[in-house]
């Protein structure tokens, strides 16, 4: 593995397991529009941007995406973040990256209100330089953006040294456009036939072993 100084993760699926809050809203705003939904494919929905995963998997336009995204936003707000988890190991992997002198950040589609909401609530603040998430509108919202958002944020141009951290397609698409490296996580929502398919340049099974290889590269 070669050496990084900057490494941004994902949240939802990397840092935190926020699938049941997810679940909890999305069902919550597709029953009051009537809306029907297996759960094999609310399964498909954590990981890209509502708006492209609405359209994709259930099929459906504006307006009524944006009342949806409405509804599930105010559930959202007041009770299914704080359903979330953060991941087993992922605290002492982030503090061997920080002894390690590692500049971290975070890199999501979720909308920075909620983002910054669970980041505090999480306990996970203390750990990283900057937080970047998608804006409220349709402005910032690709994972591409986000990570250029990161990158000029935080003052880097050296792409060579940079390492994204995600484990959905997602994120190697994003990572491969923004021009930055990436490795795959298998502990989150994706899986190792994803992995496979996308070819990140990295895959780990978990947050220590992908601890080790980062701060043991030269």
């Amino acid at each position: 593995m070669k050496s990084y100084d900057v490494i941004l993760f994902d949240l939802d699926g990397t840092l935190a397991d926020s699938k049941e809050g997810i679940f909890h809203c999305i069902r919550y705003a597709l029953d009051t529009k009537g809306i029907a939904c297996p759960q094999e494919t609310m399964n498909k929905m954590i990981g890209p941007p509502f708006r492209v995963s609405m359209k994709e998997f259930l099929g459906l336009e504006m307006p009524m995406i944006e009342q949806l995204i409405t509804l599930y936003r105010g559930l959202y707000e007041t009770e299914g973040w704080k359903e979330s988890k953060v991941y087993p190991q992922i605290f002492d992997m982030l503090t061997a990256l920080n002894t390690a002198g590692k500049r971290l950040a975070v890199a999501t589609s979720k909308p920075m209100k909620f983002t910054s909401l669970m980041i505090e609530g999480l306990g996970l603040a203390p750990y990283f330089e900057f937080v970047g998430g998608a804006s409220s509108d349709l402005s910032r919202e690709a994972k591409k953006d986000i990570i250029e958002l990161c990158l000029d944020e935080m003052g880097i141009e050296d792409k060579s040294r940079v390492l994204m951290v995600g484990d959905r397609l997602y994120d190697i698409v994003g990572a491969r456009e923004a021009g930055v490296d990436v490795a795959g996580v298998l502990w989150g929502y994706g899986s190792k036939e994803e992995m496979d398919e996308y070819a990140p340049d990295y895959v780990f099974a978990s947050p220590l072993e992908l601890a080790e290889a980062v701060t043991a590269a030269k």
